[in-house]
């Protein structure tokens, strides 16, 4: 058994360590907060990458220093040393419809645990082609998709698919690249891949749709997290770009973009995404917290200085079973969020004004709804950049949209502090 885990906890059975506490969650703002560290939760390391939660509320954690997991009072803690777990560094975990755990490491490839033994796949014994697994989700037939540092595959531990960036890709359906990121499948098997550095990618079964700043003009080549909204509405967390976001038909869909200039997003640099049933956007941040897209486009943000969240740096986000969050950190472990008493209660009203037609071609009508005023406005393109501005009176108006060019835009109205946001598009 490694020291810090000594230090932590005690062996038993010489199987794995298990170790119990007392907690307390924090409630700060009306907020409930409960964070799992080294110091109170035997965690082998702060440094939290991915999660998976069985139905009955058990949840597992994946640290850079082994895998945990928490019954609800104890933990159990994986490690080299002291289980069949070939690696300490865990990057990816995701349970399949036989209640099995598939991990994926950073250096080790894939391993299954179904409670008692493991199986290792591998570049040797298996068609894996990378020894790095960074993400895992299941599709509605029971297989596994798998990101990896060479390409995507598609498995149920027998049949193997690999798609890459060459000729021997499956059934040549060639990708843009192999360093992949994240995967998201839509209800219908549209299989949506986030890379690094190569695009934005739909795969179907006869199809490889690429979006990218060469190819479509997007603002970031590089998707770490990737959702899909109860509309098929396909969403990004990106590096650099902020938040990217698809509609309409997926081969020839608009995007728009949430940025620092055109919405009250704390920071363009992202690491994940999650969509909640309210359609709510939770997004994690590399630097500013966790932060909250409604669907009238208003935000909320919670970090160090508002809220019990350890860290601002955000590296993973997942929904549990019970309805809670679960968040990892960078450095201030895990922490499980009760979102029912964290989140306003009451969705925020929705935006007080309507803009049609949708699409526009010269000109774009507003009208109030609900109140008997409007206020300033301005409209925003994809990159952010202001390209109309002026002020409606009374409970409606016309504006000329003549001059713009056909794409995505932003309607802002109202003061900064209080900007009511739509989307359009012109034709």
């Amino acid at each position: 058994m490694s020291m810090r885990a000594i230090g932590l906890g005690f062996l038993v059975n010489c199987c794995f360590v298990i170790l119990t506490f007392l907690f307390t969650a924090s409630s700060v703002n009306g907020q409930t907060w409960e964070v799992f560290d080294m110091a109170n939760a035997g965690l082998p390391s702060n440094t939290v990458n991915a999660f998976a939660h069985e139905d009955n509320g058990t949840t597992w954690v994946g640290t850079d220093w082994g895998l945990c997991k928490y019954d609800g009072s104890t933990w159990e803690v994986f490690q080299v040393d002291n289980s069949d777990i070939p690696e300490n560094d865990v990057r990816a975990l995701a349970l399949d419809d036989q209640n099995r755990l598939w991990v994926g490491f950073f250096t080790q490839g894939l391993s299954v645990y179904d409670g008692v033994s493991w199986q290792h796949f591998n570049m040797t014994n298996s068609p894996l082609p990378t020894m790095t697994v960074r993400n895992i989700v299941f599709a509605a037939d029971g297989f596994g998709w798998l990101s990896t540092a060479d390409g995507v595959v598609r498995t149920d531990l027998s049949d193997w698919r690999i798609y890459n960036d060459s000729e021997t890709s499956y059934d040549n359906l060639i990708l843009p690249g192999n360093n992949i990121s994240d995967i998201a499948i839509r209800n219908d098997g549209l299989v949506c891949v986030g890379t690094l550095n190569a695009g934005f990618v739909y795969l179907t079964d006869t199809l490889v749709r690429v979006f990218s700043t060469t190819t479509t003009g997007l603002p970031d080549n590089t998707a770490l997290g990737v959702a899909i909204d109860s509309n098929g509405e396909r969403w990004a967390a990106c590096p650099f770009g902020g938040v990217l976001h698809n509609f309409g038909d997926y081969v020839n869909g608009f995007w728009s973009q949430y940025y620092s200039s055109n919405s009250s997003i704390p920071s363009n640099s992202l690491n994940d995404i999650i969509i909640d049933g309210q359609d709510r956007k939770i997004i994690a941040t590399q630097q500013a917290g966790i932060a909250i897209l409604s669907t009238n486009d208003t935000w909320e943000v919670f970090n160090m200085a508002n809220s019990g969240l350890p860290d601002n740096v955000v590296n993973q986000l997942s929904f549990c079973t019970d309805g809670s969050i679960w968040v990892g950190t960078a450095s201030g472990g895990a922490v499980r969020w009760d979102v029912a008493t964290s989140l306003s209660a009451v969705e925020a009203p929705r935006a007080e004004f309507e803009i049609y037609p949708v699409p526009a071609t010269t000109e774009l009508n507003i009208r109030a709804v609900g109140v008997n005023r409007l206020d300033n406005y301005r409209v925003t393109d994809a990159t952010g950049s202001v390209v109309l501005t002026g002020r409606v009176t009374g409970n409606g108006g016309m504006i000329s949209v003549e001059s713009l060019e056909s794409g995505v835009y932003v309607f802002q109205i109202g003061q900064d502090n209080s900007l009511r946001s739509k989307h359009f598009i012109v034709l």
